[in-house]
């Protein structure tokens, strides 16, 4: 990962990271520019869901993007048809959709 160094401008690549919370990631960078030598550290952290994870782990709460509207989301779930799937890899945190309830219907 690189970014700009904010006192001369040129690129600055990692030179380690770790893991702070399950959400965030601090990352050591050094300056490129051998004149300026700047060492800095950044905190990355994950501030909303742009797509849903199929295998969401509950005790995660994470914002969704305000352009997901949640209640269209479900209605398409909800009249989605079932279809035979099986998983590569054992889904961790169990099934997004077992966690559905389903909407009350028109009328």
């Amino acid at each position: 990962m690189k970014m700009k160094c904010p006192h001369c401008h040129q690129w600055a690549y990692t030179r380690t990271s770790a893991q702070v919370t399950i959400t965030s990631r601090e990352t050591v960078f050094r300056c490129t520019n051998d004149e300026c030598g700047h060492v800095f550290a950044a905190v990355t952290e994950i501030n909303r869901t742009i797509s849903p994870s199929a295998t969401p782990d509950p005790k995660v709460v994470i914002p969704l993007s305000k352009h997901i509207r949640k209640h269209t989301l479900a209605e398409q779930l909800q009249r989605m048809p079932e279809a035979d799937y099986r998983p590569l890899a054992p889904r961790p945190h169990g099934d997004l959709f077992d966690a559905l309830l389903p909407l009350a219907s028109p009328g």
